[in-house]
């Protein structure tokens, strides 16, 4: 009589067993079935100029220091170039704040075409830069290039 308790008792737990693994499968597949697949927004691209390498202030720029990738349309930030072709294709140009490396060439870090890297290319329009007194050891000459307009004025 113990011997056939046994018997029914390990079948018991058996069955018990493969009906608790089976329910927690089916509820694992409910589950699942039940996730929608995530939904991926599609995103535009751009191509945009960036340096190849660090350029600094008076550098003129050349194709072998650019280069084209594509950008999140969304994010291209005003002023950038799309092809190395619009950039240089006015002139040259100089570099007139420091740019890194990947970094986007944007217009306002940039002279005009064929520009050149000095004090009044620096100034916006309408701006007019006024003198200081120094002596010959501050050495502030050089500021002042051929093709600069300035304005003299005599004081009696």
């Amino acid at each position: 009589m113990i011997g056939i308790a046994a018997v029914f008792g390990a079948i018991s737990i058996f069955a018990a067993d493969f009906w608790v693994k089976s329910q927690a499968k089916a509820d694992s597949e409910e589950k699942t079935s039940s996730i929608p697949a995530p939904v991926v927004p599609k995103v535009e691209f751009k191509t945009i100029v960036v340096a190849n390498a660090p350029l600094r202030y008076g550098m003129e720029l050349d194709r072998a220091q650019l280069s084209e990738i594509p950008w999140s349309q969304e994010s291209v930030p005003q002023g950038a170039f799309t092809t190395i072709n619009g950039l240089l294709a006015d002139g040259s140009r100089v570099v007139l704040s420091p740019i890194e490396v990947n970094e986007p060439v944007l217009l306002t870090k940039l002279s005009g075409p064929n520009g050149r890297a000095t004090l009044s290319n620096m100034m916006t329009p309408g701006m007019r830069a006024v003198t200081i007194r120094t002596d010959e050891i501050a050495g502030v000459g050089g500021f002042v290039t051929p093709g600069d307009r300035v304005d003299v004025v005599l004081t009696r």
